[in-house]
Parts: C-alpha cells; sequence; structure tokens
C-alpha cells in the first residue's frame, strides 16, 4: 500500500509539477492553504491527494463516512505550522485513500466471484431439474404403455395383482435399514476375541501358518481383481459380478476346508469359522468403501471457490490413501500375529487333509 501510494504521488508530480492547487487559491485562508498555493511541490500534492479522494469516493458504499473522514482530516491538516507537517500529513492521507480503493476494488472482485458461483450452481440445478423432469416424463410414458404390451391375467386373477410390490421380509428390513447388521457386527467381534483367545491358549488354531492365511485373504482380492480386469475388457457385467463373487466363495470354503482341517471340537471349529469370516469381511468392507469415496466426485462447499475446492479435495484423497495404506498394514500385522506357525509351507501341505490338527 506504501509502494502504491509513493508510485501514485510520484505520477502525479510528474504529471503537473507546476499545476495549481486543488481549491480555489484566490480564497485561501490560513498556514496550511497559503502554503500549498505558494509552493509548487505542495500543489501538487494536493491535487494528487485530490484526485485519490474522488477515486476512493466514487468506489467506496460508504460515501457518507468516507466525506466525514476528510473532513475530520482537513482539520487535522489545518493545524500544521510547517511545510514537513503538510508534506507528513498530505503523504498519510493519500496511502489511507489509496487502501480504501484497494479494499473496495476486493470486495467488488469477491462479489463478481460469489455472483458467478451462484449462477453456475443455479445452471447446474436447472440442468439437474431438466434430468429429473425428463426421467420422470419417461416413467409416466412407461406406465401408460405397460398395460397394453402386458399378457391377459389368468381368469379368477385380479387384473394387476401381478404389478403390486410384494411386502419386504420384516427380518431382512431389520438387519440391512435397522440396528440388524450393527448387532452381527458386534457378535462376530466378540466371537472373534473368544477365538484368538483359544488360539493362543492352544485349544484352537485360527491360521495353521502364513501360507493359510495368504490363501484365505487373498482369495476375495483375487476376485476382485479378475473382477475389475473383465470390466476393462469391457466384458457383460455378470462376469465381474461372477468373479468378485466367486473369489468370496472360494475363499469361505477354503476357510471351512483349513478349519476343519486344523481343529477339532466343534466349538473350537465355529469359533474359528466365526473369527475369519467377521475379520475379512470386517476389512474387505471398509477398504472397499475407503476405495469408493476416491473415485466419488469431488465435492464443493457453499462459498467456496473452485481453486479451494480442488485444494481440499486433494487433501482428502491423500489422507484417504494414508488410511488404506494404514489399515491393510495393521490388517497384515494381526493376521501375522494370529498364525500358529510363523513360517511359510508349501500349497501341497495346506491342502492335505490328514494331518493331525497341531493343537498342544
Amino acid at each position: 500500500m506504501l509502494i502504491k501510494g509513493a508510485l501514485a504521488l510520484l505520477l502525479g508530480l510528474a504529471a503537473g509539477s507546476a499545476t495549481a492547487a486543488s481549491f480555489d487559491c484566490n480564497k485561501a485562508s490560513g498556514f496550511a492553504e497559503l502554503e500549498i498555493c505558494s509552493d509548487g511541490y505542495l500543489s501538487s500534492v494536493d491535487n494528487v491527494l485530490s484526485r485519490t479522494y474522488q477515486r476512493a469516493l466514487a468506489a467506496s458504499s460508504e460515501s457518507d463516512a468516507l466525506k466525514q473522514s476528510q473532513r475530520q482530516w482537513l482539520i487535522t491538516r489545518d493545524q500544521c505550522q510547517d511545510q514537513k507537517c503538510l508534506r507528513l500529513a498530505m503523504g498519510d492521507r493519500i496511502q489511507v485513500l489509496e487502501g480504501v480503493i484497494h479494499t473496495e476494488q476486493s470486495k467488488a472482485l469477491q462479489a463478481r466471484e460469489q455472483s458467478a458461483a451462484a449462477q453456475r450452481q443455479a445452471e447446474r440445478d436447472r440442468q439437474a431439474a431438466v434430468l429429473a423432469q425428463q426421467k420422470q416424463q419417461s416413467s409416466q410414458s412407461a406406465q401408460h404403455t405397460s398395460p397394453q404390451t402386458m399378457p391377459s391375467a389368468p381368469v379368477g386373477k385380479p387384473q394387476g395383482a401381478s404389478t403390486q410390490r410384494q411386502p419386504q421380509n420384516p427380518v431382512l428390513a431389520w438387519f440391512i435399514n435397522g440396528p440388524g447388521w450393527k448387532y452381527t457386527l458386534v457378535l462376530g467381534l466378540l466371537l472373534s476375541a473368544w477365538a484368538v483367545v483359544r488360539h493362543h491358549r492352544g485349544s484352537a488354531t485360527i491360521y495353521s501358518d502364513y501360507t493359510d492365511a495368504l490363501i484365505t485373504n487373498l482369495l476375495p482380492a483375487l476376485g476382485i481383481v479378475v473382477g475389475v480386469v473383465c470390466r476393462w475388457l469391457e466384458m457383460p457385467g455378470v462376469v465381474s459380478s461372477i468373479s468378485v463373487v466367486t473369489g468370496f466363495v472360494l475363499a469361505i470354503a477354503y476357510a471351512v476346508y483349513s478349519t476343519v482341517k486344523n481343529n477339532r471340537g466343534g466349538l473350537s471349529i465355529f469359533l474359528t469359522i466365526m473369527a475369519k469370516l467377521t475379520l475379512i469381511s470386517v476389512f474387505y468392507a471398509v477398504i472397499g468403501l475407503l476405495i469408493a469415496s476416491l473415485f466419488n466426485g469431488g465435492t464443493r462447499r457453499k462459498g467456496e471457490s473452485q481453486a479451494r475446492a480442488d485444494a481440499r479435495n486433494r487433501r482428502e484423497r491423500k489422507a484417504t490413501m494414508a488410511l488404506i495404506t494404514a489399515l491393510s498394514a495393521a490388517y497384515s500385522a494381526l493376521t501375522v500375529w494370529i498364525c500358529r506357525n510363523p513360517k511359510f509351507t508349501s500349497l501341497g501341505e495346506c491342502l492335505e487333509f490328514n494331518r493331525v490338527p497341531e493343537l498342544s
């Protein structure tokens, strides 16, 4: 601001060093006005100050307050009794007025940006409303034409009975939309903790070795990778779905097989199977949600500029990637910790069934 004021002052002086003061010197009174009229330098500074004041007055949204401020400054200026005091007072006033101009220009720029952002949001809302209206019209036209193409209902069956929506299973609704899944998760975690305690006491075996744990946990990931590759190759969506489901089914089948092979007693087998399924399900569900959040479109908050929204979305994506890495490392460490034997064995040894369970 100081540099801008000094630059404006120098330009004004260079443009009209011999210019008269901004007021009528024939009516000058008092030391300050008489000195300004008699000194060419002070006259030029006064002209610069006058032009700056007019610019500030045109840009300001509070012109009355600015006029009152100018009147108060004139009272202060008229108290000067030497040229040094006048130079300092007039230079400081030019800087103050330049600051007013800069502030008002910043406010105007911000208002224009907000107006443009509001217009863009209104345009997006309008397009969304048009799409919603088109979808509604399409569904209404489909409803009007569907009775003509449907086969006639059997005799004795009310017309339109086949189109009635079947009531949802209350148990399934309680599990999906209600707290059922939360109760199931808590129960699974408690049974998993019990299985881990029995595992370290030697009365159960969750994973016999590293190979056993690797097969159980990588089969779902392998199914997901194959599904993604099939999707990338533009195969039918059912192929990708079958690949993912097959990976999880194979993981469950191998978990049951290895549990029955390495444990004795129904309680140990039940707890071990529940621990494996709970840990794998929770891990893949959490990682899946985090990965899905990476591919969601970046959000933009109300009143936030696009540049700030992009920067915040990049920070959130980096934080999500770090969280995925940390959770994967923690889950791998937990899996290694609950392996009975800290070693890798051959695949054939993991698949043979006639071995005696290694229980202490």
